[in-house]
């Protein structure tokens, strides 16, 4: 009996000993074969305007499509001269040179090569003296390129503008005096502000103009800056200037990235702030200072961040201010899983935020798969932009690189890319939307096909989750009769069809339930403008299997529109009406009230949830409420190495032409939205203040202030004669403005719309259908000596050629004149007529 006890003993004593000595082996290999993220190597190339540095740039590794390389602009004077400033960081250098092209990217303007570089105690300085071959008030794209020792190019970009009239100090220095008076606490900024019912006075985290006097000064935090902002100008006009102030402030020994935006406007008597905006996030640290017993304390931040768990809830994962962590209940571990900043890795190329994070899969087992996309500030990618797909291994406490996909456009376009759709199914394939095309791309392979290709926005739909996607088989709602479902998680797809006289398209998700609508084709409308009206008569709500659900009809009455919040639709809805034209009869559409579909079965819940929390001297806090309560005191804090592996992971994604012209809105912080409806990105831009460019890079429309008044000359009155109606006359007149001869009646006669019509003959422009758009937007154009025509209910067009600060000026075939209207009672004219406005923009050449 005693040797069988000691037989057992000794067999344990091995076995541990085993089990010992095969982890130590284990752990001596895997430390052989991981790696720490290297430091950033690449230097910074700053402006430098009035012995101060602004507009910080960034190296990119490889070269770049410049239309789209749009974060700061540089203001030039007569003299065509730029002086930069090189912080190296230890990088060498052996030459510098420039490139500048027009704003498409297309054509070099000029190449060259510095001679004189000036060395500093800390850097390098250079001037830049561009030859005259530029236009004054016109936008161009430079890039200075940065030769290593190695002969590798970097390439820095900014675009500028030459021009006498930026009043550019005078706007900095009002932005900068107002970001010091936030802190000294001094009233004299008060009456910049509008403060008002819009602005949340009950956080910090965001601020903005409508905002009280305390919040805007910090309320009762006692803040303290941590260096001094980088200054970045994302737009200039002679009235008008945008400003990014990026910074760190402390509070007590908690850290916080702010940043601010500026919207200026010059007057000769004193400076008007049109807009402010105050970000504050709070940087999370790894110790138990962030922990109470069932939850994560994460203090001010946004409450919008990106998390996701496990389908048991055990493991947790969140982004906080672009680190990415994780949380594992059960073992009590708390993960670092990603940043490129950390203590020893601190400067502005890691603190640099042109790239975000997103979480894949969770895991019940701890492991986690998620994608850093954008520009990469360090690592093996340093200086691209671009998809990295990485697997956290909970076991060895390791990350590995799955595959990495090159971007040549700007991390702003990548991000609306992303949001469009990324998911990775359970065979670990990888599906993205970008560029209208769905993309599988297969992670243990390393391959890519494409799935569909051709969509555009309102053409397709995506599940809130990104599992499901539906899209027409043919682009154009007239014209489509299937649509095709997809479960990206099984590949399983289910086609759904209608009859040769209906046409169908989705409206979009409720869960995994696709909700469609069904015209009838003697229905759908073409109009004048172009715009199709596409009626339906039946709304369907069907499982992925198909089967249909729910069905809503009611007699006369069409569907227009599904908005789909949360688990209710709201459906937009109109009635036909007989309306009186120019020449005949027609019948039309007119809006009534919206109907309502709740379903309410739809639950979305998690186990771990985000609460917020009012303190006194923070205002509102974030936390994490976790499912379970954890002992704080037995908490792990890892930081995971990154696998080494041989050769390449690169998967390049095959770059098809867009087939649809597509707009994009430029906000204060980068891209708002994309469209391909201009007047969609016209309307959301006057909303918020943005920008609209095309795909070159041009200007679409501008919320800048136009002059007191503007009026086309060359229109001359005119009347509408035998055989012509008014729309015919307002074509005629702007082709002959354009320096084209055209008879329009018989292209209208022979169902030609306005839209088409103009495209065929105005070369170098692009015609803009913004219907829906105001009055005030579509003066923009006016003030660039552009007409406006402007379709009315009955049929007729008036074009509208000038302005003052009181009146428009209307050129009406109809009346054979042209005549002033005020501009109230012009709004509201247009406005009870559908605001329906066709315009266009003159290409560069």
């Amino acid at each position: 009996m005693k040797s069988t006890i000691i037989k057992i003993c000794v067999c344990i004593i091995t076995f541990f000993v085993s089990i010992a000595f095969i982890g130590a082996i284990s752990n001596k290999g895997n430390a052989d074969m991981t790696i720490e993220m290297p430091p950033a190597e690449l230097p910074l190339v700053y402006v430098v305007k009035n012995e101060q540095r602004i507009n910080c740039m960034h190296g990119y590794s490889r070269e770049m499509s410049e239309s789209y390389m749009r974060d700061v602009i540089t203001p030039i004077e007569s003299d065509r001269k730029i002086n930069f400033y090189v912080d190296p960081f230890g990088a060498e250098m052996s030459e510098i040179s420039f490139e500048l092209r027009s704003i498409d990217g297309k054509r070099l303007i000029e190449n060259t090569k510095l001679s004189k570089i000036g060395e500093t105690e800390d850097g390098f300085e250079f001037q830049i003296v561009l030859k005259d071959l530029i236009e004054p008030q016109v936008e161009y794209n430079l890039a200075v390129i940065i030769s290593g020792e190695n002969e590798e190019k970097i390439y820095y970009y900014t675009r500028i503008i030459q021009s006498e009239e930026l009043y550019l100090e005078e706007k900095l220095q009002f932005a900068k005096q107002f970001h010091e008076s936030t802190f000294t606490r001094n009233e004299e900024i008060a009456k910049y502000l509008e403060s008002n019912s819009e602005g949340d006075n009950t956080t910090l985290q965001k601020v903005t103009i409508h905002s009280s006097f305390s919040q805007i000064t910090w309320a009762n935090l006692s803040v303290m800056k941590d260096g001094e902002p980088q200054i970045s100008i994302t737009e200039v006009g002679p009235q008008t200037a945008s400003f990014l102030f990026d910074y760190s402030v402390l509070i007590g020994e908690k850290k916080y990235r702010v940043q601010e935006y500026y919207r200026v406007r010059y007057g000769t008597e004193r400076m008007y702030l049109l807009d402010f905006e105050r970000s504050m996030n709070q940087y999370s640290v790894m110790d138990l200072s962030i922990f109470s017993s069932s939850k994560i304390l994460l203090g001010i931040t946004d409450l919008k961040m990106e998390k996701k768990e496990s389908e048991d809830g055990n493991i947790l994962a969140f982004v906080q201010e672009n680190a990415l962590y994780s949380f594992n209940m059960t073992e009590n571990k708390f993960v670092l899983l990603f940043a490129f900043y950390d203590k020893e890795n601190w400067d502005q190329r890691t603190l640099f935020y042109n790239h975000n994070i997103k979480i894949l899969s969770v895991e019940e087992t701890g492991n986690v798969r998620f994608m850093v996309y954008g520009y990469m500030n360090r690592g093996r990618h340093e200086g691209q932009v671009g998809i990295q797909v990485y697997y956290f291994n909970s076991l060895t406490n390791t990350i590995e690189e799955d595959i990495y996909i090159p971007y040549d456009k700007s991390y702003e376009l990548l991000s609306k890319e992303i949001s469009n759709l990324a998911f990775v199914s359970k065979e670990n394939k990888l599906y993205l939307l970008i560029h209208g095309s769905l993309f599988e791309i297969n992670l243990i392979e390393k391959k890519s096909e494409i799935i569909a290709t051709g969509l555009k926005e309102d053409s397709y739909k995506v599940s809130n989750d990104n599992k499901m996607i539906v899209w027409q088989s043919e682009i154009e709602k007239k014209e489509n009769k299937e649509l095709v479902l997809l479960n990206l998680n099984t590949k399983e797809e289910n086609r759904t069809t209608v009859q040769n006289n209906q046409r169908i398209a989705p409206i979009g998700f409720m869960g995994d339930d696709l909700i469609y609508g069904v015209a009838e084709t003697g229905d759908i409308i073409l109009e004048k403008t172009g715009e199709t009206i596409f009626p339906m008569r039946m709304v369907v709500i069907q499982n992925e299997q198909g089967d249909v659900l729910k069905k809503y009809e009611q007699e006369s009455t069409y569907v227009v529109e599904g908005i789909i919040n949360g688990n209710l639709l709201t459906l937009k809805r109109i009635i036909k009406q007989e309306q009186e034209t120019e020449s005949e009869i027609e019948m039309t559409y007119v809006a009534i009230d919206d109907d309502q579909i709740l379903n309410a079965e739809i639950v979305e819940s998690t186990q771990n949830s985000l609460e917020t929390v009012v303190t006194e001297e923070f205002e509102m806090t974030v936390q994490v409420v976790l499912k379970k309560t954890v002992t704080p005191d037995t908490i792990k804090f890892l930081m995971p190495k990154e696998v080494l592996f041989e050769g390449g992971r690169e998967v390049v994604l095959q770059e098809l032409e867009n087939k649809y012209e597509r707009y994009y809105v430029h906000d204060k912080y980068g891209i708002d939205s994309i469209t391909t409806i201009p007047a969609k990105a016209v309307k959301t831009a006057a909303e918020i203040a943005a920008v609209v460019l095309d795909d070159k890079g041009e200007y679409i429309w501008k919320p800048s202030n136009r002059m007191t008044k503007n009026q086309i000359m060359k229109i001359k009155e005119a009347a509408v004669g035998d055989g012509q109606s008014s729309v015919s006359v307002c074509l005629d007149a702007i082709m002959s403005l354009e320096g084209v001869s055209k008879d329009s009646s018989s292209l209208l006669m022979r169902g030609e719309s306005i839209t088409k019509i103009l495209e065929e003959n105005l070369k170098n422009t692009q015609i803009l259908n913004l219907s829906g758009c105001t009055l005030d937007s579509v003066l923009y154009y006016v003030n660039k000596d552009i007409p406006v025509l402007a379709l009315l209910k009955n049929g007729s067009a008036v074009l509208v050629i000038g302005f003052n600060e009181l009146n428009i000026v209307i050129m009406d075939p109809t009346a054979g004149t042209i005549y002033k209207m005020g501009m109230k009672d012009s709004t509201q004219w247009f406005e009870e007529n559908g605001n329906n406005f066709i315009t266009y923009t003159k290409n560069s050449e």
